[in-house]
């Protein structure tokens, strides 16, 4: 199983779709941490204790593109000799990252969920 790198979706969006995203982030505790016209970047968590769980949504061309992600924070790459990727995607599978992988899996399927989308773990990669 592929750990490194981000999860990604792309989908026709709903006309609300920034309602649903913010408060869905409202809910989960994901902070709006940068900003453009078409793209807002989300982070849960500060990464002291946990890895922080990012995820960022693009409006373009009528498409949303969705990407998950766990950032590893310097200081975890550097004990694993740099062995550990910056970003881990948030699929199941693999043993890297799990904990931050199975809590911010589970927060993005439940914004997936409120978009009418197929859940992370049912699709098959």
């Amino acid at each position: 199983m592929k750990v490194k790198g981000r999860t990604i979706r792309e989908f026709q969006p709903p006309t609300n779709l920034w309602d649903i995203v913010a408060s869905w982030a409202q809910q989960s505790g994901y902070k709006p941490v940068s900003r453009t016209e078409s793209s807002i970047l989300y982070q849960r968590g500060t990464g002291i204790l946990v890895a922080p769980q990012m995820l960022q949504v693009t409006l373009e061309g009528g498409f949303c593109r969705l990407e998950a992600w766990v950032k590893i924070p310097m200081i975890n790459r550097i004990f694993t000799l740099g062995l550990m990727p910056g970003e881990l995607v948030i699929d199941k599978g693999g043993s890297i990252g799990m904990v931050p992988r199975d809590k911010a899996r589970s927060q993005v399927n439940l914004l997936l969920r409120h978009l009418g989308l197929p859940l992370i773990g049912e699709l098959q990669s």
